[in-house]
């Protein structure tokens, strides 16, 4: 910054502290707000200091209305979502077979998150790290060795352009271990399951139908 740029940009200095001392300077000046002429925010023209106020509020107020807009769509989609995650988690409470559980997580949890594709893949060592930190995130930015270990099991369909995979804990809830089975969701929506979003529930997902494969599964077992 050259000399003349640093002694105004303390003189302006000088003239904001000073006017930030005085509140009563514009009440006596009354008039500068017409006098005083500003850039326009979206332009090269000129306009007033009460125009510029005017154009801050409506721009301000078009941001609001945009966030609760998307506060209400988000309101009702997660209200959607709520009624059909209960719909699902009462299909797979009657669900009396491994058939009828798989059908109940791969159809129903297809329709509540509104994706391509629910699969259950078949229980792999590999899918451990899985369990407590799912994979999720958009196809192009996931790893080429998780992508592989997925490939292994099912076919990657190339419309498919976010993923998330959670590791199923097989066994916990009957003494008997075993390699974690993975559910995995995709959908063709890029901004669908994202690195940054919370997986919180979709763990809760994950335990549930580890739940209830556990259950039918141990019910087979008395029954032999």
């Amino acid at each position: 910054m050259s000399a003349i740029d640093s002694k105004q940009a303390e003189q302006e200095e000088l003239v904001a502290e000073w006017l930030r001392a005085s509140p009563g300077f514009f009440e006596r000046y009354a008039t500068l707000f017409n006098d005083v002429r500003l850039k326009h925010p979206h332009g090269d023209r000129a306009i007033s200091l009460q125009e510029r106020q005017m154009t801050m509020l409506r721009s301000q107020n078009q941001e609001l209305n945009r966030r609760l807009s998307e506060m209400l769509h988000f309101g009702s989609r997660n209200d959607k979502t709520q009624q059909s995650l209960v719909a699902w988690l009462l299909r797979l409470m009657g669900a009396n077979t491994k058939a009828d559980v798989e059908a109940a997580v791969m159809v129903g949890l297809a329709e509540v998150f509104e994706v391509e594709s629910a699969q259950l893949l078949s229980p792999n060592l590999a899918f451990g790290p899985w369990i407590n930190t799912p994979l999720c995130g958009t196809v192009k930015e996931l790893s080429l060795a998780s992508v592989d270990l997925l490939a292994s099991q099912i076919t990657i369909d190339p419309e498919w352009q976010s993923m998330v995979a959670i590791g199923l804990p097989l066994g916990k809830n009957i003494g008997a271990v075993q390699s974690p089975a993975v559910l995995l969701l995709a959908s063709n929506d890029e901004t669908r399951f994202t690195a940054d979003m919370g997986a919180f529930y979709l763990c809760q997902i994950a335990e549930l139908t580890a739940v209830a494969l556990d259950r039918v599964q141990a019910y087979e077992i008395t029954s032999d």
